[in-house]
């Protein structure tokens, strides 16, 4: 979540840069897409595999609080179940604090034309800066009242899930039109591909919806 210097306080397009640089940068951003995918879907269906060898394999289907999680490890790890689940739950949610609060603060920053980056300085990105901190204490604070963190996680996805039909016909449209992207348009692979995944997530969320919803 460093600005990049080139073009001062605005991105500077591929196409006005030179042509080495913009064609490494490509294949990093490519690269760095490519792997984080991979990584995050490893980490998806292993915790999908965990979760059905724990809690479903002992009937636990209706888990409504981070201990009854916690009890499906005691098979494993005895009375340090509660202890390496705690462990967990932290560690995870020191990588995620900064990446998701930073994320949108990001976005929120660059809509409203003020300076973003952890390469500047609080004097000069207060905005930024703020929004970060809003982010954190907004989600520390939602544990002080009292909100299930289970029923909160689920609704947290399935929202991702219903809004990313949208996002991706907005991603696909920028990506595959010539006029905004020139030679770094979508190939028919990547278009095929990409149409094909903003059809099924809407198809997904409208079956969501058609068949009931999800019961919190």
């Amino acid at each position: 979540m460093r600005e990049e210097p080139e073009g001062g306080t605005q991105a500077q397009p591929l196409k006005d840069q030179p042509i080495k640089r913009a064609r490494r940068k490509q294949s990093t951003s490519r690269l760095d897409v490519f792997v984080g995918m991979t990584f995050s879907n490893l980490v998806m269906f292993a915790i999908i595999l965990a979760t059905a060898e724990t809690l479903h394999a002992h009937g636990d289907t209706n888990v409504q609080s981070a201990a009854q999680a916690a009890a499906a490890l005691k098979p494993f790890a005895g009375h340090f179940a509660s202890a390496i689940f705690a462990l967990g739950f932290i560690g995870s949610g020191l990588l995620a604090i900064p990446v998701l609060a930073g994320s949108g603060s990001v976005g929120m920053a660059g809509l409203l034309g003020k300076h973003w980056g952890f390469s500047r300085s609080v004097r000069k990105a207060p905005v930024f800066y703020g929004l970060v901190a809003l982010g954190t204490v907004g989600g520390t604070s939602l544990s002080l009242l009292h909100v299930n963190p289970i029923k909160l996680l689920v609704f947290v996805a399935v929202l991702n899930g219903v809004i990313a039909a949208p996002f991706l016909f907005v991603v696909m449209r920028v990506s595959s039109s010539k006029q905004l992207m020139g030679d770094y348009v979508n190939g028919k692979a990547a278009k095929i591909l990409g149409w094909a995944t903003a059809a099924l997530m809407g198809v997904a969320a409208i079956a969501l919806f058609a068949t009931g919803g999800v019961s919190l």
